[in-house]
């Protein structure tokens, strides 16, 4: 499905009730599918502390998102693309371990 977006839209929270995602919403990109994930400030700039429970909240909106490669994409945005207007992390990629994901900065192949 060429073109084609499936948004999952809602906030996922912390038990101290922080919200960490806008949204994450599948849709193409080139290569095939993608997760655009739209953290929140916090999220963006809680550094170690929020690395854990933000993912955990990706999981909760996109559970199809679960996977070791996307995981390190996730890793990879956080620690050095924390700024970018959504965090797009796709399935499609290899899982080449986070060392060399961050080393293709976010976008093995």
């Amino acid at each position: 499905m060429v073109g084609s977006t499936v948004a999952t839209s809602g906030t996922a929270t912390v038990w101290f009730g922080t919200a960490l995602v806008t949204r994450a919403t599948w849709g193409e990109r080139e290569g095939g599918r993608s997760l655009a994930v739209d953290p929140t400030p916090w999220a963006r700039a809680g550094g170690l502390a929020a690395q854990d429970a933000t993912w955990a909240a990706v999981v909760a909106l996109a559970p199809d998102a679960d996977t070791t490669a996307m995981h390190d994409q996730f890793l990879c945005h956080a620690l050095g693309a924390a700024d970018k207007a959504t965090w797009n992390l796709e399935p499609w990629r290899p899982d080449v371990g986070s060392m060399a994901t961050l080393v293709a900065r976010c976008n093995p192949t």
